[in-house]
C-alpha cells in the first residue's frame, strides 16, 4: 500500500514544484512584456511622428524616444536573464514556447531600437551638410542618408517568426512589434527610394527640365484641375522656375497630343478629352499616365520636350511654405502663409468676379505663389530633411506627385510612393475614391464628401463591402458669380448647385455593379445634382473574393487629395468568425490606410 501514495506524494510535489516554476515564469514574463509594451509605444511614437511634430529639434525628440525604447527592452531583458523561473520553464511544455517567443521579442526589439539609434545619429552628423544654401542641397549628403536610411530599414524589417503557440498577451505583442516593424521598414526603404528619386530630379546627372502641374482644388478632378503651370530647371542640386503662366498658353487648338488611352480610361474618361484639355488630363486615378500624358501635351504645345512632370496643389505648396516660412506676392495684400494660403488663393480671390469675367490675373497667383516660394528657397538657409518631411506628408496625402521619363527613376518613385496610381501596391485589396466636379465652378473650396463602408464576412471568405458616399456642398446659395455659378455652359441653374461625379475604384479582381476596368482596379461612376446647402447620397456594392489571407482581413484605402480629408467609417460584420480587435475604424482620410483584422473561424 505504501507505493501508490509514495506516488501519489511525489505527484503532489512535483505538482507543486511545477506550479511555482510556472507562477515565477509568468511573473518575470509579465514584467518582460510590460517593459516591451513601453518600448513599443516609445518606438511607435517616433515612427509616427508624434513626439517630433511639435519639437523645435525633431532628431532630438526622436532620439530620446528610441533611447527611452532602448531602456525599456533592456530592462526586459535583464528580467529574462535573472529569472530562475524562465530558465527551468525551459523544460515545461508550453512554458518552454513562451520562453522562447519572449527571448526573440526582446531580441528583435533590441535589434530594431538601434538600428533606429543609428540612423537618427548619422542624420544627426549628416544634419550641418543637408541643408539648402543658396537654393542647393549637396546631392553627396543625399545619398550618404538615403544608404543609411536604406540600411537601416533592412536591419528593422521583422524576421520571419510565428506567433502561433505563443499565449494571450505574448502573442498579441509578438504581432503589434510585427506590424510596427513592418510599416517601419516599408517607410524606410520607400524614403531612401524617395530620396534617390530627389537626387535625380534635382539634376544629379545633369541639367533637367520639368513641367510643373499647378493644380486647383477648387475644382477637382482626380486631383485639382491643371489651370496653371511653370517650367522648371534643376542641374547640381538647385532647381529654379524659367517660366510661370496660365495652362491656356498651352493651348493644343483642338490637337490632341500622340498618347494611346487605355480603353477602360477611353471609355469613361475619353469624352472630355483628357490628351488635348488640360483640365481633362488628371482625371484618372492613373498618374503614371497622366504624367506622360502631360509631357506630350506640353511637346505638342510648345514643341519643347520635358524629362519628368511635378503636379502639386495648394496643400501642396503650403507644405513648402511651412519650412520656409510666409513669402509676399505682387498685387496680394495678406503675406501668404500655410495657414491661409488656400482661403487666399481659393476663395477670396473670387470674390467680386461674375460669371464669365475675364480670370487671367486670378490663374497666374498659384503660379506666382510657388514661384515666391522657390525664390525663397534660392536666397536663403533651410533644413533639407525638414523641407522633405513636409513634402512626404504632403505626396502621402496625394498633394505633390512626380513623374519620370526615365524608366528607372521612374521605378524609385512608384517604390517611394511619390508617384504611381492606387493599384501601385496591394492592388487586390485596394479602394480609391474620388468626388470630382461636373461644372465649371470653382464649388469644391465647399465641397466635402465622407464615405461609409459596410463589410461583411462570408462564412466562405468572401468580403461584401457596401460602400456609401455622402457629398455635402455647403455653399451659399448665391449671388452668382464665377466660384458659386452658374457656370458659363449652363450645367446649374442656380448659384451654389453642385453636380458630383462620384467614382469608386475598387479592387482588382473583385466584382462591382456596373465597373469598368481602369487605372488597373474596377471603376463603377455614378452622377448626382446636390442643391446649396444640401446633401446627396449613393451607393456601391462590391465583392471581394478569399478576402482573408493568412488569418488577416485587410483593405487598403487611398485618399483624393482635397483641401479638406474626408471622414471615413468602417464597420465589420462576421458572423460565424472570431473577430480581434475593434469591428469599427473611423479616421479622416489624409493619406493612405490600411485597415486589417486578425479573424479565425
Amino acid at each position: 500500500m505504501r507505493a501508490p501514495w509514495r506516488w501519489a506524494v511525489l505527484a503532489v510535489v512535483v505538482a507543486g514544484l511545477l506550479a511555482v516554476i510556472g507562477v515565477r515564469a509568468w511573473h518575470d514574463l509579465t514584467i518582460a512584456r510590460r517593459e516591451l509594451v513601453a518600448a513599443r509605444a516609445s518606438l511607435a511614437r517616433t515612427a509616427s511622428g508624434q513626439g517630433t511634430l511639435s519639437a523645435a529639434k525633431p532628431q532630438e525628440a526622436a532620439g530620446r524616444d528610441v533611447d527611452d525604447a532602448i531602456s525599456h527592452v533592456d530592462r526586459a531583458q535583464h528580467a529574462i536573464k535573472h529569472s530562475w523561473g524562465l530558465t527551468l520553464a525551459r523544460f515545461i511544455p508550453g512554458l518552454a514556447r513562451q520562453r522562447s517567443g519572449v527571448v526573440a521579442l526582446v531580441d528583435d526589439s533590441r535589434t530594431g531600437a538601434l538600428a533606429g539609434r543609428a540612423l537618427i545619429r548619422r542624420a544627426d552628423a549628416l544634419a550641418a551638410r543637408n541643408h539648402i544654401e543658396g537654393g542647393t542641397v549637396s546631392l553627396a549628403a543625399l545619398g550618404e542618408l538615403e544608404v543609411a536610411a536604406r540600411r537601416a530599414g533592412e536591419q528593422i524589417r521583422p524576421p520571419v517568426r510565428s506567433s502561433r503557440g505563443l499565449w494571450g498577451s505574448l502573442h498579441s505583442a509578438r504581432q503589434q512589434f510585427d506590424t510596427i516593424a513592418a510599416d517601419v521598414a516599408t517607410r524606410l526603404l520607400q524614403g531612401a527610394d524617395g530620396i534617390r528619386a530627389a537626387r535625380g530630379f534635382l539634376g544629379e546627372k545633369g541639367d533637367r527640365h520639368y513641367l510643373v502641374a499647378l493644380e486647383n482644388n477648387a475644382e477637382m478632378r482626380d486631383q485639382g484641375a491643371v489651370l496653371s503651370y511653370a517650367v522648371a530647371h534643376a542641374v547640381g542640386g538647385k532647381i529654379t522656375f524659367e517660366k510661370t503662366g496660365r495652362i491656356d498658353e498651352l493651348a493644343l487648338k483642338g490637337q490632341a497630343a500622340p498618347v494611346s488611352i487605355p480603353e477602360g480610361t477611353a471609355k469613361v474618361f475619353g469624352g472630355i478629352g483628357p490628351t488635348h484639355i488640360w483640365q481633362s488630363v488628371n482625371a484618372t486615378a492613373d498618374f503614371p499616365w497622366s504624367g506622360g500624358a502631360m509631357a506630350a501635351m506640353y511637346a505638342q504645345a510648345t514643341g519643347a520636350r520635358v524629362d519628368g512632370v511635378i503636379a502639386i496643389d495648394v496643400p501642396g505648396v503650403a507644405a513648402l511654405l511651412r519650412a520656409t516660412g510666409p513669402v509676399k506676392v505682387a498685387d496680394i495684400p495678406e503675406v501668404l502663409d500655410a495657414g491661409n494660403l488656400s482661403r487666399i488663393l481659393l476663395h477670396d480671390l473670387y470674390n467680386g468676379l461674375s460669371p464669365g469675367s475675364n480670370q487671367g490675373l486670378r490663374k497666374e497667383r498659384l503660379a506666382d505663389a510657388t514661384d515666391a516660394v522657390i525664390h525663397r528657397l534660392n536666397s536663403g538657409s533651410f533644413d533639407a530633411i525638414a523641407i522633405g518631411r513636409n513634402l512626404a506628408d504632403a505626396a502621402g496625402g496625394g498633394h505633390l506627385r512626380l513623374w519620370s521619363a526615365n524608366r528607372e527613376e521612374e521605378g524609385s518613385i512608384l517604390r517611394a510612393g511619390l508617384g504611381g496610381s492606387p493599384a501601385t501596391f496591394t492592388a487586390d485589396r485596394t479602394f480609391h475614391l474620388a468626388v470630382e466636379n461636373r461644372t465649371a465652378t470653382k464649388l469644391d473650396y465647399y465641397v466635402r464628401p465622407s464615405m461609409t463602408q459596410k463589410l461583411r464576412l462570408k462564412p466562405n471568405g468572401d468580403l461584401a463591402v457596401t460602400t456609401t458616399v455622402v457629398v455635402y456642398d455647403p455653399a451659399p446659395a448665391g449671388p452668382p458669380s464665377y466660384q458659386l455659378g452658374p457656370d458659363e455652359f449652363h450645367t446649374t441653374k442656380r448659384p451654389g448647385d453642385y453636380i458630383a461625379w462620384v467614382l469608386l475604384w475598387g479592387p482588382s479582381g473583385s466584382t462591382q455593379v456596373n465597373a469598368i476596368p481602369e487605372s488597373a482596379l474596377q471603376l463603377t461612376q455614378q452622377i448626382i445634382p446636390v442643391a446649396a446647402g444640401q446633401q446627396g447620397q449613393v451607393e456601391f456594392e462590391t465583392v471581394i473574393p478569399d478576402a482573408v489571407r493568412d488569418g488577416r482581413l485587410e483593405l487598403r484605402l487611398v485618399p483624393q487629395p482635397r483641401l479638406q480629408p474626408a471622414d471615413v467609417a468602417l464597420t465589420l460584420d462576421a458572423p460565424g468568425w472570431t473577430v480581434h480587435g475593434e469591428r469599427s475604424v473611423a479616421f479622416k482620410w489624409d493619406r493612405v490606410r490600411v485597415v486589417s483584422w486578425a479573424v479565425a473561424r
